[in-house]
């Protein structure tokens, strides 16, 4: 099976999450990149998006995450009134949207915003203005296609992914110096960083957005899974800014926890489908963003152990780091 760039890229940053957060190395080491085929046939982000952007559970011509949008109930095709459809009920303006737009520099009362977490100026505000105010201005007096629905989903996940810079939980000063250097150092480091991914780790053997495509299917366990893989991130996180690192390993480190921090946030997104499909959409499209992220912060990892020619013998612990980062380098 042929696969684009871009699949292959969320492949890579995929199999490193799974080695890396899945756990499995903890007891057995990791299956080597080799399995990158398997993962990089999992929907990209940007075919699950799609997918999404279209689910309908109750067939009433309204997609879940316009529910939202207009207050009606997504498991309930009538719930706006017996007998109307509530697709037919939106097209022939009897609803009005619950989030309301607002103009340029005014406040947004956050109650309007769905969900219970969203706050002014919040990616989720963001993304529901942005959304529904592309969405208005754009629909026209004739209802849209599902074609174009999907369109404007798109246009507006693409919109709030270039203007996203969600800033970074850890600072350079946050990052502990070991006073060890060199090869010494950096092979004591990839063990004491091995050791912090093995504490946390999570029993998962795919990645978010297979898990995702699952709940797309019914199958709700899948979001608690993700949900527990946003915890790893965070708690792995958390573990690697307590490990002392040598001065030349600094910046990848800090790249790194900070990769995992935005991808702890991205999957708790995504493992809000059911309360907040907004948000949901927001974690998909910035999933590979984020998931990129992860992946750059090994492949320089890759480049301070090069340079110091850091290796260990496979089974020891610090190997899965030192692989991890290699793989990730020869993924760019």
């Amino acid at each position: 099976m042929a696969h684009s760039t871009r699949t292959l890229r969320i492949g890579i940053a995929s199999l490193v999450a799974i080695v890396m957060v899945g756990g499995t190395f903890a007891l057995t080491g990791p299956d080597p990149l080799f399995g990158l085929g398997r993962v990089a046939e999992a929907q990209s982000s940007e075919e699950l998006l799609r997918e999404y952007a279209a689910k309908d559970t109750d067939s009433d011509s309204l997609p879940d995450w316009q529910e939202s949008l207009y207050g009606t109930d997504p498991t309930n095709p009538e719930s706006f009134q017996a007998g109307i459809k509530d697709g037919d009920a939106v097209a022939q303006g009897l609803i009005q949207p619950k989030v309301a737009v607002r103009e340029e520099g005014e406040m947004t009362d956050i109650e309007t915003i769905p969900g219970t977490t969203a706050a002014p100026n919040s990616l989720t505000d963001r993304f529901a203005q942005t959304l529904l105010k592309q969405y208005l201005q754009n629909r026209g007096e004739t209802p849209p296609t599902s074609a174009e629905i999907v369109a404007f989903v798109e246009a507006g996940i693409q919109n709030l992914v270039a203007e996203s810079d969600s800033s970074a939980r850890y600072a350079l000063a946050d990052v502990r110096l070991s006073g060890e250097t060199g090869t010494i150092g950096l092979q004591s480091y990839a063990a004491q960083m091995e050791s912090a991914f093995a504490r946390n780790t999570v029993a998962a053997n795919r990645n978010e957005l297979s898990y995702f495509s699952d709940a797309l299917s019914g199958d709700t366990a899948s979001l608690k899974k993700i949900g527990e893989i946003s915890q790893a991130y965070k708690n792995i996180a958390s573990a690697l800014i307590t490990v002392p690192v040598p001065s030349e390993a600094r910046q990848a480190h800090l790249s790194i926890a900070n990769a995992l921090v935005h991808m702890s946030e991205t999957s708790a997104d995504m493992a809000a489908m059911e309360t907040d499909p907004l948000r949901a959409l927001m974690g998909i499209g910035l999933y590979e963003k984020y998931a990129t992220e992860l992946v750059a912060g090994f492949s320089n990892l890759h480049g301070v152990f090069s340079a110091q020619q850091v290796s260990v013998p496979q089974g020891t612990v610090g190997y899965q780091v030192i692989k991890t980062a290699a793989d990730a380098a020869a993924s760019n």
